[in-house]
């Protein structure tokens, strides 16, 4: 077994037998000399993994005989010994890369512990990090063996996030698998809860916040305040992704963050039109005929009229914009350019309404380019592109403008979140089955009702059918729908993508966070 080999540095080192002696009963190897420049000199002869340096010696000092060591070896760790806590020599040490320091008079613990610190601390830190989560998995486990409600569910998926976030921090393999099982049994659990009581939430007030509550109880509010409204949408962003950005947002304003629950199908026609509109999917189709159809080929044209039902549903809940909402779409760069430039002129307005739809274009590009899949491999990359892209993005600029507008309120959510999909289920249909991969639309349709939620009334669940027997099937965990006779090539084409549509806790649990300016000083 490879021994740590030390090198003490010290003109004193003389006094210093007994703590070598100590070390050395650890298990360390370690070497003593003087002065700093014996010291460089041995470091050039011998590999040395660690150095105990002593910041006051004659000739050579301390800090100058780090700047030499640095030189022969950039990465070796340096403890520095000091009998002065003057801050600003620390701080000059510390600029010098040192690795920790030490105050004189030391005892033998505190190096031992300092080295642990610097050779040992992701060790320490997994091992409290795994004791920490089988905690949070017994826990758990005993709130999904006891029902939870909504409410609970809500709570038990903003943990899950916040773990995501510890989990990639530290790599760990054996916690990063366990972690999955956690979520796919939870998944399992919430798609049982979802099929036995959505349709009751539609039919009660006793209920979770919904896409079509969105606009009335957590945007319209803030329309009387002093300062402007930002109603910003990011098309197809999970709330792992949401907490990716969150410190940055957190650096800007101050948030309050809750969750709402999409409607299904939670995919862009139904559940954005629904957030928009204020009103269920069958009732657009009732209301707004000349805005919906049911032509499954037609599906994306269906959120053309996101501005009108938007400002249809302003007036009729009694609000009077003088002047009306702007309402501006961001596709691409130069869009998001446009907004950044309009920002300053946008102050006097009462609403302002940004979707932005890089996300959601993010994921329907990963399921087709290898490089894509390549670069984002998984969801913890997922999370590390989003914040890589938001950090770089004409919205985080937009955003640093807003928070210097006096009174400015930003409402950042999102219509639908996805799921990475990792098994296929078998669908029958005929031909005019939509070809969603998450959800299917059609006749007479068949699936294997333990991985999917079948809707046998459309209707009551908010839903347009085309004809009597029109059905809705949406796919539970994380199954995707394959035909038999394609089944391999849909296979190839869809595992492993990020999709959207279905019941799951990425797709149905959603972030809607209200920012306010920080207050100046």
């Amino acid at each position: 077994m490879h021994k740590m080999k030390i090198l003490w540095v010290d003109d004193e080192i003389q006094y210093l037998i007994p703590f070598k002696m100590f070390l050395e009963e650890k298990g360390y190897d370690v070497t003593t000399v003087s002065n700093g420049s014996d010291a460089l000199e041995l470091l050039i002869k011998k590999k040395i993994d660690l150095i105990l340096l002593d910041e006051t010696m004659p000739g050579l000092d301390g800090l100058t005989t780090l700047t030499e060591i640095k030189k022969i070896n950039a990465s070796i760790p340096v403890i520095m010994v000091t009998k002065n806590e003057e801050e600003g020599l620390m701080n000059e040490a510390i600029a010098s890369q040192i690795s920790d320091y030490l105050i004189k008079p030391i005892n033998p613990n505190q190096i031992i512990l300092a080295i642990k610190k610097i050779f040992q601390a992701d060790e320490i830190r997994q091992n409290k990090v795994g004791e920490d989560y089988s905690k949070f998995s017994a826990k758990l486990n005993q709130k999904l063996f006891n029902t939870p409600d909504w409410n609970d569910w809500s709570k038990i998926y903003t943990d899950i996030c916040r773990w995501d976030s510890v989990i990639d921090e530290i790599k760990e393999p054996a916690l990063t698998h366990m972690h999955f099982l956690e979520k796919k049994n939870c998944n399992t659990e919430f798609g049982n809860f979802i099929e036995e009581n959505y349709l009751d939430w539609l039919e009660s007030d006793d209920r979770p916040l919904l896409s079509f509550d969105i606009v009335a109880e957590k945007v319209l509010p803030y329309i009387n305040s002093k300062g402007p409204v930002y109603f910003i949408v990011l098309d197809c962003m999970r709330l792992d992704q949401y907490m990716a950005i969150e410190p940055y947002l957190k650096e800007l304003f101050d948030v309050d963050l809750d969750l709402y629950y999409s409607i299904l199908p939670t995919a862009t026609p139904y559940s954005r039109n629904s957030i928009f509109s204020g009103m269920l999917p069958v009732d657009i189709e009732r209301s707004f005929p000349e805005y919906w159809t049911n032509y499954s080929d037609l599906e994306n044209s269906r959120n053309r009229n996101e501005h009108q039902l938007l400002d249809a549903l302003i007036s009729d809940l009694g609000y009077d914009l003088n002047p009306s909402s702007k309402y501006i779409k961001i596709f691409n760069m130069e869009e998001g350019k446009f907004v950044l430039r309009k920002i300053d002129s946008w102050k006097k307005e009462k609403l302002v309404v940004l979707v932005i739809n890089f996300l959601d274009l993010l994921a329907h590009h990963r399921s087709k380019d290898q490089i894509l899949q390549e670069a984002i491999p998984d969801e913890s990359a997922l999370r590390a592109f989003t914040k890589h892209w938001f950090m770089h993005s004409s919205l985080y600029e937009s955003l640093k403008l807003i928070s210097k507008q006096k009174d400015a309120t930003v409402i950042i959510s999102t219509d639908h979140g996805s799921i990475r999909v990792n098994r296929a289920t078998q669908v029958v249909g005929d031909r005019e089955t939509t070809s969603t991969v998450r959800y299917k639309i059609g006749k007479n349709l068949s699936v294997n009702e333990r991985h999917a939620m079948f809707l046998k009334e459309p209707e009551r669940m908010g839903l347009p059918t085309g004809n009597i027997v029109e059905n809705y099937v949406f796919a539970k965990d994380d199954y995707y729908f394959v035909y038999p006779n394609s089944y391999h090539q849909y296979q190839n084409q869809y595992n492993g993508t990020f999709q959207h549509g279905g019941i799951s806790l990425q797709e149905m649990l959603l972030p809607i966070a209200v920012c306010k300016s920080k207050k100046n000083d």
